[in-house]
């Protein structure tokens, strides 16, 4: 009744990790207001532009012909999208930090590499340690770094390589199958500041959507909050369309940093017209790109942007970063999650048949204590690790009927 990615896309829709999405921080925390972005919310927005992204390319046409057949279904695209951050813990980066930290000697912990472990190993569907039982493809769609944790001098550093976790070395190596060992092989190559270089084509449209909605959306987000003055955000925009000559032209209009302020501090009305016009500016000059060296199309072509949309695009994402990430009070909530994870990580793994819940029926049951503790507290809400922390930390909070 149904093709392989659509039973992909309702198992990750009906899965328990889509479900946390909504109660875990994005850029603001959950609890701020009603208004804001959660990871729930961004993902599907993100699973709309990633479809779009696909749409307009076809729409286009001229795609290569060796690559008639290999544009990812609707129904890939969008459970790519659902799916690229069911790994990040609570608190965000700020979790992330301190999960890596309290992992680094044990196989360590980054967000994507958490991702494919709840597709491939925790989420619950059929057999016990299958995970979703994804299809290849939509392995190959989240494995935005093909690099094995083991591969890098984690020694140094507070944030975790951009990585797979060696864990899921086998489910990585199947995915990979059907490409030939030259493909296998480019595929570790690493840029000069040790990141992955390269991923498939559907993986390539899933990364462009996630930067279009963090980079557009999260704008609306801090302007609508009044996170930052007219000032601060005009000035942010005088240099991001400076660095590609103060202006865009599109057929559907023209942007610069005057006008683009000036409706996003008008009504709410005029604001979202511009943050649609924007999305709607990236996504229809959306492009195939090819990439040197690679046998098989998935691998041979990339989803990107013409050189000054992206520069823009890179340009609004650090924008986004310093009004919304980069300031005291932000850095001071961040600096609280770590606090809270790192300390609920060590407690539980003092004591996890007796401190965790079903701790021997949960999670991968082969993997090793430090991974399954791990585990646990990455599947955490922000709300859910709030409660549990101060049920173990602050006396006189919580009863013994409290539900775990």
């Amino acid at each position: 009744m149904r093709t392989p990615y659509e039973r992909d896309r309702a198992r990750v829709i009906h899965s328990a990790a889509f479900r946390r999405l909504q109660a875990k921080t994005q850029v603001m925390g959950i609890g701020e207001g009603d208004f804001h972005r959660t990871r729930l919310t961004h993902s599907i927005e993100c699973a709309q532009i990633g479809t779009g992204l696909v749409d307009a390319i076809l729409r286009k046409g001229g795609t290569p012909a060796d690559l008639d057949g290999w544009l990812p279904p609707r129904e890939l695209m969008e459970t790519a999208c659902y799916a690229h951050d069911l790994g990040h813990p609570p608190f965000g980066h700020g979790g992330e930090t301190a999960l890596h930290r309290e992992m680094r000697g044990e196989g360590g912990f980054e967000g994507n590499g958490q991702t494919l472990r709840i597709l491939a190993r925790l989420e619950k569907h059929g057999q016990p340690g299958w995970g979703t039982n994804p299809t290849r493809r939509l392995v190959l769609a989240v494995l935005k770094y093909p690099i094995p944790y083991s591969a890098f001098d984690t020694t140094t550093g507070a944030h975790p390589p951009k990585c797979f976790l060696d864990d899921e070395a086998d489910v990585v190596d199947w995915a990979l199958d059907g490409f030939s060992e030259g493909d296998r092989t480019r595929l570790h190559e690493r840029s000069a500041k040790g990141k992955a270089l390269h991923r498939t084509l559907d993986c390539s449209a899933m990364e462009l959507a996630d930067d279009i909605a963090y980079g557009v959306h999260d704008i609306e987000d801090i302007v609508a909050r009044r996170m930052a003055h007219r000032d601060e955000v005009q000035a942010l925009l005088i240099t991001a369309f400076s660095a590609i000559g103060g202006r865009l032209d599109t057929a559907a209009g023209s942007y610069d940093a005057a006008s683009v302020c000036a409706d996003l501090f008008d009504s709410s009305y005029t604001r979202k017209q511009i943050i649609s016009r924007l999305v709607g500016t990236f996504i229809t000059h959306a492009q195939v790109r090819p990439v040197d060296g690679f046998d098989h199309p998935l691998l041979r072509y990339r989803v990107g942007l013409p050189d000054a949309h992206r520069m823009l695009l890179d340009q609004l994402q650090k924008m986004s970063f310093a009004l919304a990430i980069d300031r005291p009070a932000v850095r001071q909530l961040e600096r609280r999650g770590q606090r809270v994870v790192s300390e609920l990580f060590q407690t539980f793994l003092e004591s996890p048949a007796i401190l965790i819940p079903d701790f021997a029926d949960e999670g991968d049951a082969g993997g090793s204590i430090h991974r399954r503790v791990c585990d646990y507290v990455a599947g955490m809400t922000d709300s859910y690790a709030e409660k549990v922390y101060k049920r173990l930390f602050i006396p006189g909070f919580g009863t013994s009927n409290d539900l775990l």
